[in-house]
């Protein structure tokens, strides 16, 4: 009988292909508690998705139901960026983005969301949907004020309201803050009274958005003025919680307007 002996240039591909394709990353869990943002009570039997972004979309890893204490665990398949997703019933989903640190030893998260009921009637906002971009319609925004563009004046408003399934705004809802003149918040509503905005979605419903508008105006000065232009300050009292953050993240880029004129 003949035995097969590897020879010695099978033996070194082997040993290199070792080196070459390492072993996967190992799984790692996702743990946490799922609770109502207003009564802080557990949410229940609440569907948890662990979800990635790719080429073609959100890819779904793994999924679960809270338990009655609103807890859940999900498994990564590596370190990375990911995001949960949470949803008792479609089309109202909330996103929420994580990183996965390799070797760090997961520690269970709290996340209070507004969890949907029958009578709930609060619109969608930004972490909702699936687009946070907010885009107005029609190519047109805010006019720069003429008198603060000759004084090269900078200034911001801070706009909130509720975009319908149309992409118009429900005109009850317009609540304009924090502007550094009125000259610009003037600007901001004129604007608002005519404007249109693409519509919101979850999956394949249109639905109402809450929004928060940062509008930034800066007039075009002399090359050699060093100032610099800083990003809108939220104002630090006045607002609930979750729109102050909502704004927030306004100002971080997914609704932030910058109106310029030359001087």
């Amino acid at each position: 009988m003949k035995y097969w002996r590897p020879s010695v240039l099978a033996v070194a591909w082997l040993t290199a292909a070792a080196f070459v394709c390492p072993a996967a990353l190992p799984a790692q869990a996702v743990a946490g508690r799922v609770s109502d943002d207003r009564t802080m009570q557990p949410a229940v039997d609440y569907v948890v998705r662990l979800v990635q972004l790719s080429d073609t979309g959100l890819v779904a890893l793994d999924e679960t139901t809270t338990d009655a204490k609103g807890q859940f665990t999900v498994m990564a398949p590596s370190a990375g960026s990911y995001l949960l997703t949470f949803g008792r019933a479609r089309p109202r989903v909330h996103r929420v983005p994580i990183e996965i640190e390799a070797g760090v030893p997961p520690t269970p998260k709290d996340f209070p969301l507004p969890i949907q009921r029958e009578s709930d009637t609060r619109p969608y906002v930004d972490v909702d949907v699936d687009s946070a971009s907010i885009v107005p319609t029609g190519g047109r925004g805010p006019t720069f004020p003429n008198e603060q563009r000759l004084a090269g004046a900078r200034g911001s408003v801070f706009a909130m309201f509720v975009v319908d399934t149309t992409g118009r705004l429900e005109k009850n809802s317009v609540r304009l803050f924090a502007g550094t003149h009125a000259d610009f918040v003037r600007s901001v509503e004129q604007w608002l009274a005519v404007g249109t905005f693409r519509v919101s979605h979850v999956g394949t419903v249109p639905v109402r958005r809450q929004v928060c508008l940062a509008v930034a105006f800066q007039a075009d000065t002399d090359p050699r003025d060093a100032r610099g232009f800083s990003k809108p300050s939220v104002p630090p009292a006045g607002l609930a919680n979750a729109s102050r953050a909502l704004c927030s993240r306004a100002v971080e880029g997914a609704g932030m307007i910058t109106v310029s004129a030359p001087r």
